[in-house]
């Protein structure tokens, strides 16, 4: 009856808007927080609608659209003063508004696609081919299912160093994204990154179809997006759709992901781990709180580097980006000033100083594998108290109870204190800790706003916390 109620505020409108925002403009993952939803008054925690032309747009047209309800329902309340089987259609209307709200936006939505963003989006990608065609640089593309971005600005840091680089900004990885920023490149650019996304089967052949890359990196696999894929094999041959379209050239693949690990050859070169990649080996690794050091070598050239960013997870990327760096021409005095100026992506293992103690921001990590890098950096750091915050990961599919029971059983052993942002995961994170005899203090929070901006009066000096993943709205 809540949820009935709430559909009358006058928040509802934004609120929809808000969330098939949230949710990219997804039907699906709209419409499936709509039938979730418990309260429409309290559904914009974590953000606010951004008032874009397109969301405007969409705003006026909810509007119109409950206007004509009204106007509909007060017809139907007169005519029942002469025929009171008016009153049936004005219940019905009622009862039906809310669904009549929500599923005319989902169509407003596709028919704006079809007729006018569709059009748009061919053109600017005719024009993404036609700029492409001609530019001199070299076309790097990285997929996978996490890690992109990360691997994206490591290489771009380094290789800057020598050359003129340009990359795909922050999550920029869809045909109309990367099209836009190929318009606006200069043409002198020595080296192109590109991040490619990966939301359904053919999406990284489609984008190799336009980018044409000449070396590919595969940071790695895993349930990230199982919701839209149903496998991890067909999550796998999503991401491969990058090596089967470079065929005989040069893929760098994350040998430490136990699923890429299994689609390549043993002894294949490129497979890059943290123990080193084609030749480089990696010895004398320190983890510290807000840095990591090693040094590599290959054949006489020896390395001794240090990189701001967090934990034995990056060491892997780190190599691989020195290794095609070196191919490119990179002096080692400049490969050293590249590693010493990669740190960590905004929201993604950045740490901060907080009231005497560390706190790690790791918000944008949406994957079980960062969720065991995290777990697995902290369990090295010392500290006064040892603090773990999630709301746990979205998009698991059919393994969201399976692979929360595991985050909670990798979470018990190291952490002195566990923070849950309370959803519909969080009771099988606390069967996991449960299963390991979790013996730490167990905390759970229903308002994670208020829990963040008053973080400095939780917090005490000596203190280590590592805050990972983040619900946005549309899942919460």
């Amino acid at each position: 009856m809540k949820k009935f109620l709430s559909s009358f505020d006058p928040k509802f409108a934004a609120s929809l808007v808000y969330m098939l925002q949230a949710s990219e403009y997804d039907a699906r993952e709209y419409l499936g927080w709509f039938w979730r939803a418990k309260d429409f008054r309290t559904v914009a925690s974590r953000g606010q609608l951004d008032r874009t032309l397109k969301a405007r747009l969409l705003l006026g047209f909810t509007y119109f659209a409950m206007l004509s309800e009204a106007l509909a329902l007060a017809f139907a309340l007169i005519q029942a003063f002469a025929q009171p089987v008016w009153l049936i259609a004005a219940a019905i209307l009622i009862c039906l508004s809310p669904l009549i709200s929500a599923y005319s936006l989902v169509a407003v939505l596709w028919l704006g696609r079809i007729t006018v963003q569709s059009r748009r989006e061919r053109a600017a990608i005719a024009r993404a081919r036609a700029t492409l065609g001609h530019h001199p640089g070299t076309r790097i593309a990285i997929a996978g299912s996490y890690g992109k971005t990360t691997f994206k600005e490591i290489l771009r840091t380094i290789l800057a160093e020598a050359k003129n680089v340009a990359a795909t900004p922050g999550n920029m990885n869809t045909p109309l994204g990367i099209s836009r920023f190929i318009t606006d490149l200069k043409g002198d650019e020595d080296v192109l990154i590109f991040e490619l996304g990966e939301y359904y089967p053919g999406d990284i052949a489609s984008l190799c179809e336009l980018v044409r890359p000449q070396m590919g990196i595969i940071t790695g696999i895993n349930e990230a997006h199982l919701s839209k894929f149903k496998t991890l094999e067909r999550t796998a041959a999503a991401i491969f759709e990058l090596a089967d379209y470079l065929g005989e050239l040069p893929v760098y693949k994350n040998g430490d992901n136990p699923l890429v690990r299994a689609k390549i050859v043993i002894d294949d070169p490129l497979a890059y781990t943290a123990g080193g990649v084609n030749g480089w080996e990696v010895r004398d690794v320190v983890v510290a709180v807000n840095s990591t050091s090693f040094t590599v070598q290959k054949d006489e050239v020896t390395l001794a580097v240090q990189s701001q960013l967090l934990g034995r997870q990056n060491i892997g990327p780190l190599v691989a980006a020195i290794d095609i760096a070196h191919n490119m021409g990179l002096t080692a005095k400049q490969i050293i000033s590249g590693i010493a100026s990669t740190k960590p992506y905004e929201h993604r293992m950045q740490p901060r100083r907080l009231a005497g103690a560390w706190v790690i921001d790791d918000t944008y990590n949406g994957n079980s594998d960062g969720v065991r890098a995290g777990l697995t950096w902290l369990a090295t750091i010392k500290a006064e108290r040892r603090i773990y915050v999630t709301p746990g990961l979205v998009e698991q599919g059919s393994q969201t109870a399976e692979v929360h029971r595991g985050i909670g059983a990798q979470i018990a052993p190291v952490a002195d204190m566990v923070v849950l942002i309370k959803n519909s995961v969080t009771k099988y994170i606390q069967e996991g800790l449960a299963d390991r005899h979790y013996a730490g203090e167990l905390i759970i929070v229903d308002d994670p706003m208020n829990f963040y901006l008053n973080l400095e009066h939780f917090v005490a000096a000596g203190d280590v916390v590592l805050m990972q993943n983040d619900w946005t709205d549309n899942y919460a």
